[in-house]
């Protein structure tokens, strides 16, 4: 007989608790820097670096344009008096530039410097000025302690023509550098921290409580850094809140069970009963589990594991119609394998089967998910695409068929002829570029059954989602992660997926993305295959380098002189920090490069490729495997 009273407990202690808990896990973690400041940091510092490196190169420009005057030269061998005088006659004319302090002195061997030329009076405000009077180099140094200001000297050897095997001379030219507009945009931004010169320090914005502190360093001076204080991270999930929460529940559902039972049966008997109706009915369960059961995969409700290992179908075991040769990768939502179905008359025909992983069938937005990558790459017909074939449920699985590619991805065989220093030949890789670029165009083009466009981005061009047959065919693969207008789940704002080291900055920083994401990428990957050095544009990595000259990557022709020149203002450019400054989509961007392949005439048939192919594979180490499909890296 129920009880009502008991019942009625449960069932507020698992709402009570339930309430708890989804609180709790519901609670992100706050603090650390925010997207946005890092952006903001990234430009304040590649302004910073622009003004300093400007500033040093003035000054150095000034003190050896000074250095090689005659009059200089003729001052150095005679003494302090002397060279005063010629000062005041006009026969020295420094001319200094407002708040520029001027120096020249004289070194003997075996003796100190000494000056014949003293700055001016006021200038000995400059406290660090002296520190390095004779000494040769370029120097940075804070005006004074905690100053806004930074020092930047520069200090050249003068050669007389007579006397020079005894005496030499220096001269040096200093400005002051105001360095508050920097502070002040990084202020703005609500970055805080500190500039390191030397001994010396000058604070900036104010310091956030239990913060850390991260050194970012400038390009231009070395010996300069810039310290910043990151937030504390304060943790997300609130542990008493959840504990308590999730032992609520429990209590509540023991109550919620014992008032149903009325405790006619004991606990024990009917734990004992559940646990055998559930073992007996997915072991009497045919087909997909079955086969995976048979190669050592424990079914949903097996009391004798306590997680969900990926599929392990085994060579042999059925998927429908479609025979198991064997698994070719694994990913976080699915694995792959190559598979085969055989007909009348000796027919074969070889497939790729991207199966889900069972655990992942419980959660709606997953499945979503993985069909929505078939949907989107099933409505891209060409031949620079992989097909997908097929989708549905066999069984109790979702299975992608796709398009089985006897071939190589493409970062394998990079990175093979990488690491033997064997540049692949230009005319290959352009061939291989535009065919990306056309792959990709029709992913861009592709539109949904009523005819509206899809709007597609693929968010993940990168080597490793190329293959490359062995009869020279090229492939974009791997669309899990693509973004369309119309799907069925939708990514977060300020979500980030992908590669970051081959991301539009864009993208990095969770912002919406359009084709030009897709032409960054294919660019980067470009940039790859035509010079053989990787790439890692990461934004967040690099935001000490500033945007101003991204991506801070050397000019291919630079690596490669045999490159046509013509590649490195396309390359950069479609690189661009700016989306605006880059092609407006992979038809343009393949236009570009079919133009210079003109120019140059350079051709590329499959077959040309594929002796290239042929060519890395047969160098490939031992071991490595040649069978190639698109990955499961969703």
């Amino acid at each position: 007989m129920a009880r009502p009273g008991l019942l009625a407990a449960g069932a507020l202690l698992i709402v009570c608790g339930g309430g708890a808990l989804g609180y709790a896990l519901t609670r992100h973690a706050q603090g650390g820097m925010p997207e946005q400041s890092k952006s903001e940091m990234a430009t304040a510092v590649a302004k910073l670096d622009g003004e300093i490196n400007a500033a040093r190169t003035a000054v150095h420009e000034r003190a050896m344009t000074l250095a090689g005057l005659q009059q200089v030269q003729a001052a150095i061998v005679t003494d302090a008096a002397t060279a005063k005088d010629m000062l005041v006659r006009g026969e020295l004319k420094f001319d200094p530039q407002p708040g520029e302090v001027v120096e020249l002195g004289q070194s003997k061997s075996g003796a100190n410097a000494r000056l014949l030329i003293e700055p001016e009076t006021g200038a000995t405000a400059w406290a660090t000025y002296t520190a390095h009077a004779g000494k040769v180099g370029a120097y940075l140094d804070l005006a004074a302690p905690a100053a806004k200001q930074l020092l930047v000297m520069d200090v050249v050897e003068v050669k007389p023509k007579q006397m020079a095997d005894t005496i030499m001379g220096y001269l040096s030219i200093a400005r002051p550098l105001d360095v508050s507009p920097a502070f002040e945009r990084l202020a703005a931004a609500g970055v805080a921290g500190w500039i390191d010169v030397g001994s010396q320090r000058s604070d900036f914005g104010a310091a956030p409580k239990d913060a850390t502190v991260t050194e970012v360093p400038i390009a231009s001076a070395p010996q300069t850094k810039l310290h910043v204080y990151i937030p504390a991270i304060t943790a997300g999930m609130p542990m008493p809140i959840a504990l308590g929460g999730a032992g609520a529940a429990f209590v509540g559902l023991l109550l919620l069970v014992a008032g149903m039972m009325g405790g006619a049966v004991k606990p024990a008997q009917t734990l004992g009963t559940a646990q055998t109706q559930v073992s007996s009915a997915s072991l009497s369960g045919a087909g997909m589990h079955a086969a995976a059961i048979a190669n050592g995969t424990p079914a949903v409700g097996d009391p004798n594991t306590t997680a969900i290992p990926p599929n392990n179908f085994g060579p042999g075991a059925m998927i429908g119609r479609w025979e198991i040769v064997k698994r070719l990768g694994s990913g976080g939502m699915a694995d792959v394998y190559l598979a085969r179905a055989r007909g009348e008359a000796g027919f074969e025909k070889l497939v790729a089967l991207k199966v889900m992983h069972p655990h992942l069938m419980r959660n709606e937005s997953a499945v979503q998910h993985f069909l929505d990558e078939a949907r989107l790459a099933a409505r891209i017909v060409h031949p620079n695409v992989c097909t997908i074939q097929d989708l549905g449920k066999i069984g109790n699985d979702y299975v992608i068929i796709m398009e089985f590619v006897d071939g190589v991805d493409l970062d394998k065989l990079l990175s093979c002829a990488r690491a033997a220093q064997r540049p692949v030949p230009v005319n290959v890789a352009l061939g291989i570029i535009c065919r990306i670029c056309d792959g990709l165009n029709a992913a861009h083009k592709a539109t949904a059954p009523d005819g509206s466009a899809l709007n597609i981005v693929h968010r993940d061009v990168k080597s490793a989602n190329v293959l490359v047959s062995k009869q020279g065919g090229v492939k974009v693969v791997d669309f899990g992660i693509a973004k369309a207008a119309k799907q069925s789940h939708l990514t977060r704002v300020g979500e980030t997926k992908g590669t970051p080291s081959m991301m539009a900055p864009e993208q990095r920083v969770g912002e919406q993305v359009d084709v030009r994401a897709d032409v960054y990428s294919t660019a980067a990957v470009a940039y790859e295959i035509l010079t053989g050095n990787g790439v890692n544009l990461d934004l967040v990595a690099l935001a000490h380098l500033g945007i101003e000259q991204w991506p801070h990557l050397p000019t291919p022709s630079s690596l490669r002189p045999q490159l046509p020149v013509e590649l490195d203002g396309l390359l950069l450019g479609a690189m661009s920090y700016d989306r605006e400054k880059r092609p407006a989509d992979s038809y343009e961007l393949e236009a570009a490069f079919e133009a210079i392949m003109k120019k140059y005439n350079l051709t590329a048939t499959d077959k040309d490729i594929a002796r290239w192919v042929a060519s890395e594979i047969a160098l490939l180490p031992v071991g490595s495997s040649v069978e190639t499909s698109p990955t499961a890296s969703v």
